[in-house]
């Protein structure tokens, strides 16, 4: 999916700010129906403005040097700015990026924070976006929204959908082969062999990029990627058996140590909450 080197990362260029005075936020719309819904939209740049990463429709990955963010709609991201990032659309899906300058914040935005964005804030946000009026009230729309925006609570329920990438070039084929199939019946040191990696150097890499060891790692992979399909409908046992588990049980002891509940319970929570059900469209 993330398929950019290092020195991609290192060379991502500065886009400028696309919020002219005297107004305080604007916000770019990317709608996708791509037939390779597995191209990021473009190479890694950053902006000189934190930036708000929301989902309106489908999903959303938005991908920073060492992690990947998964959106689904109503769900957010704020990225400080000067932090290289990209993103990739599923298909049909629609992402948003709200740009904010310092000035115009409440609070800095200093650290990557998962948020909710209200239903309500999300089709003010893009009625500006398509809708004339006067200054003054635009701009009191503005501070508006942006209070309410730096006021949203941390999702409660996927509050692990990050996934940690190491950065070392070494396994970046190794990395990519299990976000394209986590569901791979490959073992660790069949799939080491397969992209010519030596298993002490595999372990290595991952203690010391993202602190876990690599069979960690690819169980927090598949739990996020099955968390998605549960929730989006599929049965449980079929996501477990999507994801690479040969049981439903097998997968439900893996899916509760990595959450702490039952798959069961985590999807009953997410489609209970009263806010998914606002936002999810």
């Amino acid at each position: 999916m993330n398929s950019y080197r290092q020195v991609d990362w290192e060379a991502s260029g500065v886009h400028p700010s696309s919020v002219v005075a005297p107004y305080l936020m604007g916000t770019g719309v990317v709608a996708s129906n791509d037939s390779h819904p597995t191209r990021p939209l473009s190479p890694p740049h950053s902006h000189p403005d934190p930036m708000l990463a929301w989902c309106y429709r489908g999903t959303v990955w938005v991908y920073l040097q060492d992690a990947m963010w998964r959106l689904a709609p109503g769900q957010g991201i704020w990225i400080p700015a000067g932090t290289p990032h990209t993103a990739l659309h599923e298909r049909d899906s629609t992402g948003c990026y709200t740009y904010v300058p310092d000035a115009s914040l409440a609070t800095s935005i200093d650290e990557v924070t998962r948020v909710l964005v209200p239903r309500a804030v999300q089709e003010m946000m893009l009625h500006l976006g398509v809708n004339d009026m006067e200054d003054g009230l635009r701009i009191r729309i503005q501070a508006v929204l942006i209070e309410m925006l730096q006021q949203t609570v941390p999702d409660p329920v996927e509050d692990r959908a990050e996934v940690p990438l190491p950065g070392d070039e070494r396994v970046s084929g190794l990395v990519q082969a299990v976000l394209d199939e986590p569901g791979d019946p490959r073992t660790a040191r069949e799939l080491f062999a397969a992209h010519g990696l030596h298993e002490r150097s595999v372990l290595r890499v991952f203690s010391n990029d993202i602190g876990m060891s690599f069979g960690q790692w690819r169980t927090g992979v598949r739990m996020t990627v099955a968390a998605r399909m549960m929730v989006d409908g599929t049965p449980i046992g079929a996501a477990g058996s999507k994801c690479g588990y040969a049981s439903t049980s097998a997968f439900s002891a893996a899916f509760k140590e990595r959450f702490g509940m039952t798959p069961r319970r985590y999807v009953a929570r997410a489609q209970a909450d009263h806010a998914r059900d606002d936002y999810w469209r």
